[in-house]
Parts: C-alpha cells; sequence; structure tokens
C-alpha cells in the first residue's frame, strides 16, 4: 500500500480517521478529525491510507504467479489510468474513458482498486464475473491459443491473424475440443505488445529502435520523476574492523534524483554490483531516513523518499534482470534503459560519482583515479579506516556537504532545487509529497534475490541447506497436461541465510522459515559459499549440509590463526565480526560456535534424521515483521546474533 499526502485527502491515525488541511513541511501535516472535527498537527510517519483494524502487512500479489493474461490485461488498465492517477475531475475522467471507448465506471472502479494499493497487482482480475467483456473460453482454448501466437504467429514467418486462427482451429479439433470464435483470437493478438510482435516477427533491432524513442529522456520534470542509478569501485582502500588490515576497494551503488541532483540512497559492500545491491539502494531511496539520521546524527535534512516515477538505468545485466522489472512494475515505476554508446544519457549520476570521489582522493588510502596519479604513493600502508566508517564518511559528506553546495548547472544547493519542487515558489507550483511505501516489510521483502523451489518431506533446500516446513509436501500441478511437482517462491537475504521467506500463493503472505537444524550457526551465501570451495579443494565432491557446516567452523578457526597472512581471510574475520558484533562477549570469533562436547555427542541433523520438534503449522506461523531472528530456535551453545555482513542504510 502507499499513502498519498495531499490537502483534502482522507488519512488514518490509527483507528481516527482525519483530513488533510495543509502540508506544513516534510514531516508534519495539519489534519481535521472527522469525529471531533479539530484540527491537529500530526508527524506523517503516524499517518495511514486505512484504519489500523484494516491494514494487511506482506499481502501481495506476486507478478510472476499471475498468469500472462492477467497480466498483460492488468499492465492495459494501468496504462488506461495512467493519466488520472493524482487527479479528482470527473471531467477528465470522462475524456479519458471516451478516448478509450470504455464507459467512465470502468474507469472509476480502475482508479479505485489502485489506489487502494498503488500496486499493479491490485488491478489484475481475481474472478471471473461472466457476461458481457469476459472472458468464457475454457482451460484448454486458453491454452492452445498461447500456444500457437508462441509458437506460430510470433515467428519470422509472419503469418496473418487469419492463418493464426485456422492453426487454432486445427489444433483444437487434433484433441477434439470446440474452437473459440475468430473474433477472440484476434482480440489477444491486438493484446500483444507492439514490441514483442517487432522483435519476434521482424527482428530485436528494430524493438529496440522502439523502446528507445518511446523512452529517450535525459532530464527530470519534478522531483523524483526519474532517478538515475549505477556503481563503481570506490577509490579508497579499507581496512577490518578487528585487526585493522587491507580487504581492499568497495563497490558503491548509488541512486541520484535527476531534478535537484540529490543523493536519494546508495548501497555500499565489498561484493561485486548485482540485483541484492541494485534493490538494497533502491529501497534505500524510497524509504525515509530516519534511522540512518539517528544512527549518524547528522544535523541536515535529507528528505528525499517516496516511489519514482523511473529509473534510468544502464544495459548491464544486474538491471536486466526479470526480478527487478516486476517490482519497478508493482509499485508504478518505468525503467528508461541509456541508450548504448550515448554517455550524456548518465552524465548525472557519472558527474555525481566523480564529485565523490574527489573528495574521497583527499583521504589517506586513496587509489587516486588512476595510476600516473597514484605514483609512489603506498595506498595500502596508509589504509585506516573501516566499511562502517567509510559509511559513516560518506553518509555526512552527502547530507552535510554535497546536499548544501551550489551546483554549478542548477546555481543553487541540490537540498534547495528539491525543496523548490516539492513545496513549490512564487514562480512554480508545488508538486507536492511524494507517495509514501506504508508496508515497507513488503518492498523489503520484494527486493531480495528470488527462487523457486519445490518441496519435499525434509522442507526446502537452497544452497545444500534445509529449512523447516511441512505443508505442501510433493504437491504437484498440471501444465500443458502434464504432471510435475510444483514450485514455490522462496526469498533470501545473502547477508543472513539462516533464514528464508517463503511465498504462501493461498493466503499471498511471505513467512520466514528457519534452518530445518537450529543448532546451525548463522552465516553470510559468501562465508557458506567459501565452505563449499573448501571442501571441493579437499576433494570432497559429494557433500551435504553438515559437512559444510562444520568445514564453515573451520574456517573460521583458521581465519583466525592466519588472520596476518591473506585478505581472503582476513574478509573472512571481518565477516565474522560483523556477524556477531552485538555479542556482550569481546573477541567472540576464536570460539567454536558448536562446543566440542555437544559436536560429538550429537551430529548435525540430515535430511535423514528423525526430527525431535513438532513441525509447525504455517496458519500458527507469525508473518514477517521485518529482519529478525524471532522465529529461529535459540541453542545455548550457539552465537546468534543480528548480522551485518554489507552495510547499508
Amino acid at each position: 500500500m502507499s499513502l498519498e499526502i495531499r490537502e483534502g485527502n482522507k488519512v488514518y491515525k490509527l483507528n481516527n480517521e482525519y483530513v488533510i488541511i495543509s502540508i506544513i513541511d516534510f514531516n508534519y501535516v495539519f489534519a481535521k478529525s472527522t469525529a471531533t472535527f479539530e484540527t491537529e498537527r500530526i508527524a506523517i510517519k503516524d499517518l495511514a491510507s486505512k484504519p489500523l483494524d484494516m491494514q494487511k502487512i506482506n499481502v501481495c500479489e506476486d507478478l510472476s504467479l499471475i498468469p500472462k493474461k492477467k497480466l498483460d490485461e492488468a499492465r492495459k488498465r494501468y496504462e488506461a489510468i495512467k493519466p488520472l492517477i493524482g487527479l479528482n475531475s470527473r471531467k477528465e475522467i470522462e475524456k479519458r474513458a471516451k478516448e478509450l471507448e470504455v464507459s467512465p465506471t470502468t474507469l472509476y472502479n480502475w482508479l479505485r482498486d489502485y489506489n487502494s494499493t498503488g500496486q499493479l497487482s491490485s488491478l489484475v482480475q481475481t474472478k471471473i464475473k461472466g457476461g458481457k467483456g469476459q472472458s468464457r473460453l475454457t482451460n484448454e482454448q486458453d491454452e492452445i491459443i498461447d500456444i500457437v501466437l508462441k509458437e506460430y504467429y510470433l515467428t519470422n514467418l509472419k503469418p496473418t491473424v487469419s492463418r493464426t486462427y485456422e492453426e487454432v482451429v486445427i489444433r483444437c479439433k487434433n484433441v477434439k475440443i470446440k474452437p473459440p470464435s475468430e473474433v477472440t483470437v484476434r482480440r489477444r493478438v491486438n493484446s500483444l505488445s507492439e514490441k514483442l510482435v517487432l522483435k519476434k516477427r521482424i527482428g530485436k533491432n528494430e524493438a529496440e529502435k522502439l523502446d528507445i524513442n518511446k523512452k529517450e529522456y535525459p532530464d527530470g520534470l519534478y522531483p523524483l520523476h526519474i532517478l538515475q542509478i549505477d556503481h563503481t569501485k570506490v577509490d579508497i582502500i579499507l581496512v577490518d574492523d578487528e585487526y585493522r588490515q587491507e580487504l581492499g576497494r568497495p563497490w558503491i551503488t548509488v541512486a541520484i534524483d535527476v531534478y535537484s541532483r540529490m543523493v536519494a540512497g546508495f548501497y555500499i559492500s565489498f561484493e561485486a554490483p548485482g540485483y541484492f545491491g541494485t534493490g538494497q539502494a533502491l529501497y534505500n531511496a524510497i524509504v525515509p531516513k530516519d534511522e540512518i539520521k539517528e544512527k549518524y546524527q547528522f544535523t541536515s535534512d535529507w528528505n528525499v523518499w517516496g516511489i519514482p516515477k523511473a529509473l534510468h538505468m544502464d544495459n548491464a545485466k544486474e538491471f536486466r534482470g526479470i526480478d527487478l522489472q516486476h517490482t519497478c512494475e508493482e509499485y508504478g515505476i518505468d525503467i528508461i534503459w541509456r541508450p548504448v554508446a550515448r554517455p550524456r544519457y548518465g552524465a548525472h549520476i557519472e558527474r555525481l560519482l566523480g564529485t565523490l570521489n574527489d573528495y574521497i582522493h583527499a583521504l589517506e588510502a586513496t587509489t587516486f583515479g588512476n595510476i600516473s596519479e597514484r605514483k609512489n604513493y603506498n595506498s595500502e600502508k596508509k589504509a585506516n579506516m573501516t566499511l562502517n566508517e567509510f559509511e559513516k564518511w560518506l553518509t555526512l559528506l552527502i547530507a552535510d556537504v554535497y546536499h548544501k553546495n551550489i551546483h554549478s548547472q542548477l546555481e543553487m544547493s541540490p537540498i534547495q532545487k528539491y525543496r523548490d519542487g516539492i513545496m513549490g515558489t512564487p514562480s512554480q507550483p508545488p508538486k507536492g509529497l511524494p507517495k509514501i511505501v506504508e508496508d515497507k516489510q513488503l518492498l523489503q521483502i520484494n527486493l531480495l534475490p528470488k527462487f523457486e523451489r519445490t518441496i519435499q518431506k525434509y522442507g526446502i533446500q537452497l544452497d545444500t541447506i534445509y529449512y523447516y516446513l511441512n505443508v505442501w509436501i510433493e504437491s504437484f500441478e498440471m501444465i500443458r497436461g502434464k504432471k510435475i511437482k510444483r514450485k514455490f517462491i522462496i526469498r533470501r537475504d545473502p547477508r543472513d541465510i539462516s533464514k528464508i521467506w517463503f511465498y504462501n500463493p493461498d493466503s499471498k503472505k511471505y513467512y520466514q522459515l528457519p534452518y530445518r537444524n537450529s543448532r546451525l550457526p548463522k552465516t553470510s551465501i559468501w562465508e557458506f559459499t567459501a565452505a563449499q570451495k573448501y571442501l571441493k579443494k579437499q576433494k570432497n565432491i559429494e557433500y551435504d549440509e553438515n559437512e559444510i557446516f562444520e568445514a564453515l567452523i573451520k574456517l573460521r578457526e583458521i581465519a583466525q590463526e592466519a588472520k596476518n597472512k591473506t585478505k581472503s581471510h582476513r574478509k573472512n574475520i571481518d565477516r565474522v565480526n560483523k556477524l556477531n558484533k552485538n555479542t556482550h562477549e569481546k573477541n567472540s570469533i576464536h570460539k567454536i560456535l558448536i562446543s566440542n562436547n555437544d559436536f560429538n555427542s550429537e551430529p548435525l541433523l540430515n535430511k535423514n534424521t528423525p526430527i525431535k520438534e513438532e513441525w509447525f503449522d504455517l496458519e500458527k506461523v507469525t508473518p514477517f515483521s521485518g529482519i529478525d531472528d524471532s522465529s529461529i530456535s535459540k541453542n545455548k551453545n550457539i552465537i546468534l546474533d543480528d548480522i551485518d555482513d554489507s552495510i547499508e542504510f
């Protein structure tokens, strides 16, 4: 759900209903109670679009599970109402309805459904009501049309619609099914996107030309119109938290508001750019900066938050993933791909990264921009700042320096440009506050890497690790007449793989699932992968979950003993320290996570070992309520503290 802060809008504080009278600033509004008619000053963070009793947490339609036909129909509905979102003019709605040759009531209904959540999935038709304009196709007819369109119409043979319909009739008669009408098939053909038809029937180049012509524009027209996202390797060498030994240069992914040049969000870690880092930068751009402001105690305002209109990105593979596209589509965010070999379309983010590096080059342990600048400067020897310390330094640089400096192209500071765009000036009407994502937890989950897995008698297996679940065991589904095992969606934070989030397709909620074996230690995917590589070096090709975690414990001991030998070992130490940073005992890394007595007396659980604990009932499990460890059983000999393997704000 998303909340729109505008004068006249109905909002709720807990279960009390209010109407917004005026917007004071980025943090407060004046609102009148509909019960007492008294006007109150209310913090925006306390407002919601629905009463507390009606708020649903983590309920969503996963776009990848929606049949293509229904998803395409939802996209068409969204395009129909897109110009009307945020408007409350009957005249404009009737005008749009006339253009589309639909009734104004239909548009009102679509707008109502979309405004209830602010997400594309709200426009998916969940019930077939029958009657005029509704599909009466059987599943078999529907499937045959889809197959013919894919295997026959969308090919370089370029058959006509009439010939395509004949092919549908032939295939229906072959399996003794009544053919659909020609009008039905023509409607399905007309619903195909122009880009898809060009790509499949004419060629990819023509489709790309169409895409560029439609989506190419370099400048933002108002705050959060366009966010540019890019990443770079930072020109500084950092050290680990405990031994202050060199770890190398980190990567930073940055999102910038093109209109104002404000930094909307960033994510920094030692891991190479990918979907997770991109998703974290986007998440940090959308949510308010209250937590980071409290953490680092900077004095400046950093009021960039809300859902952007569009993301502008280059063609790197980490930006091209279908999961990122689905998430953007769900929240109404358009994606603009930067044209190849046209660098001016990424000039804003490139300039920002260059500006930040100029400041970084003044720090000790900088690697400068190139070898000639570095000369005889020993960056490794000068290294003294950790990832946490660098994040704090960079956050203060952005909030207290960069945002306040006069930008040469804007002729004012980014923070002033952003404020003027939102609040307006005597010569410029206000854009108004952006929409707030109310369910930040769901947004966070949606931006985690996604996997599809079947459910076995022993639960769910991911990367040789087993997770606790006892419903939908050995579930099957029929696909094109074949019985296959049903796959379910799970998501995982790579910084902490001791739990996953399982998507229940019935309740449309995510549930947090722990390790099947609660004795296993918390770890990150990077440390877990290192343990797998260690086993392979030991010629252990067929290893299981237990052997990997035993290797993980051994690696932590080796990393401790060889702390000053290699950079990779020091990175392992750094990750383990972050994993246990809130432990009351100091220097906990040298302790074996599972005591020798317990380890020897009771081997780690494998999939063939009977489980002593009762398997839980999914209906009794509390839906995900943040990244915590509340659903993980804790053992007195196991250290299970909050993870902070990579840094985010």
